[in-house]
Parts: structure tokens; sequence; C-alpha cells
């Protein structure tokens, strides 16, 4: 409950945040819509009309209402319902980062502790030096890395783009998300990694690892016993760079040409299209805290030290 009741506030402090940061960047819808050769005149009646002309706390107290029985609201620029943009728009962003976080959980485990046993190895100090490059590379120069090399050059997966009819092509769908999916995967694999190792050193350097081996068994078998140990901090530092991963996702998209949250996100921004801005960026900020808990919760489960 202290858990739920800490998420809770945060996500109320963010929604203060969202709002003020929206206001405070210049220019506004109207300005967006009418150009900047408006009278002022238009422009008042414009903002009248969407009501920017009522005092910030009673257009905030309006929104958190509104967020309370939930309702999104609507773009001002297209009228659509931004629940539903959201939603359409979830079918390649989630995906997208829901495949790169299992993706980089999974190799930065097995790298993790494949680097803590050969800690004093030519081998294990290479592959972290490699690991390393991940984030020295900026995402978008690894997109476009991949996109000449798979795309390009083997043609053997897409450039870019998404299948009109979305997930009911699977397999087209599948495919123009392989090589997005490495692109954003790879700084967090890199990240992670770093976690993972040391985590497995932690064990290693243990009397637990000292008695299994002193029993006879591998090395590599013995690190295995600790697996739920070293995934814990993994996947704290994974659900914490779920909002990295969103930001990340814009450049992505860009890059490949997908209709995901972030490129509409981006868009929306430039038009000062604040009611649906601010929205979208409330439940990024959900799902965010959500995801949080749900690891602490299973962090207890894998770490028994974290209620003893």
């Amino acid at each position: 409950m202290r858990r739920l009741g800490t998420a809770l506030a945060a996500v109320l402090f963010s929604t203060i945040v969202i709002f003020v940061l929206l206001r405070a960047l210049p220019g506004d819808v109207a300005t967006t819509r009418l150009g900047t050769d408006a009278t002022p005149q238009a422009l008042a009646d414009l903002r009248r009309e969407y009501g920017f002309d009522r005092p910030l706390i009673a257009q905030y107290f309006d929104w958190l209402i509104d967020i309370v029985r939930g309702d999104l609201g609507r773009s001002l620029l297209s009228g659509a319902s931004v629940k539903d943009d959201v939603v359409s728009r979830l079918d390649v962003t989630l995906p997208l980062i829901t495949a790169s976080t299992i993706v980089s959980i999974m190799i930065a485990a097995a790298i993790g502790r494949r680097t803590a046993l050969r800690r004093d190895h030519g081998s294990g100090v290479l592959t972290m030096s490699l690991i390393q490059l991940g984030l020295a590379i900026p995402p978008f120069v690894l997109a476009i890395g991949l996109i000449f090399l798979f795309a390009v050059q083997f043609k053997v997966l897409p450039a870019g783009g998404f299948p009109v009819s979305g997930w009911g092509s699977f397999s087209e769908a599948l495919r123009s998300l392989i090589l997005p999916t490495v692109a954003l995967a790879a700084a967090q694999t890199a990240m992670l990694t770093r976690f993972a190792r040391s985590s497995s050193l932690e064990f290693v350097a243990s009397d637990a690892f000292r008695t299994a081996r002193a029993v006879g068994r591998p090395r590599n078998d013995a690190l295995l016993t600790a697996q739920r140990l070293v995934l814990s901090p993994v996947l704290t530092v994974a659900s914490l760079q779920v909002a990295t991963l969103i930001t990340g996702a814009v450049v992505i998209e860009s890059v490949f040409a997908l209709p995901g949250l972030g490129s509409m996100l981006v868009r929306d921004i430039a038009n000062r299209d604040y009611p649906k801005v601010q929205s979208v960026l409330f439940v990024v900020v959900l799902v965010v805290f959500a995801l949080r808990t749900i690891v602490d919760l299973a962090n207890d489960r894998l770490d028994p030290r974290r209620v003893a």
C-alpha cells in the first residue's frame, strides 16, 4: 500500500509538471492554426473558443477531472479522440518497446554471467569492450547502418514502414519491427549488461558460490543457481529505462517511418496540441510507474533478501 500511495503521488505530481512545462513553450495552437500573420483579435477569439483564456488552475483541474473519469479528451486540430489515437499508435510502439526490452534483458543476463566468470580472461574484457559500443553509438546511426546492411545490401528485411493492415499482415508487421527492435535494444543491452555483470561478480565472490564449487558443480552451473538474484537489479533498471525507451522510440520510429506513439507525439508538440500532448504524456507516465510498481513486487519474489 505504501508503494501504491507513493506511485499515485508521483503520478499526480507528474501531471502538474507536464501541464506547466507545456504552457511554458512559446506559441500555442492558435498561432499554429492561424499563422504568425493573424490579427490579435483573431488569435484571442480562437483562444477563447478553446478555453485558453480561462485561469491555468481551472484548465488544469478540468483536465485532471477528465482523466479521473477516463476521458483523455480530443485533439484540437483533428477533433479525433485522444484515446483512439493512442490505442492505434500503441499497436506499433508497444510491441517495439516490449520486444527490445525482452531481448536486452535476455542478452544482458547471458553476457553478464559469462563475462563475470571470465573476468580475468581476454575474451571477457573484449566482450565488455564491444558491449560498451552500444552506449557510444547513437541509436539513429546504428539504425542507418542496419538499414544499409540488411535492407540495401542483403535485401532480407524492409528498410522501413509498417503494413497498412497492421497486425492483420502478421509476418510483414513482424519483419518490419526486427531492425527497429535491434536498434532500440542496443544501448539498453549495454547498460543492463553492466548491472548483470556486477550482480554476477558479487555472487561469484560469495560463500554460496564457493560452496557450490567445492561440492563439484561446474562454474556456470554454480552461477545459474543465482539467476534470480542476477535478474533482480536488471529488471529494476529495465523498468526505469521505459521512459528512455519511449524517447529513443521517437528517433527510431522516425528513421524507420513507423506510425508509432513517438512520431505522433513529436508532431503534436510542434503543433502545440496541448490537450492531446498532455494526455499522451500522462499515459506514458502512468505506464512507467505501473511497471515500476510491478517490478518492485516481482523483485520481492526474485530476491528474498529484500523482504527478509
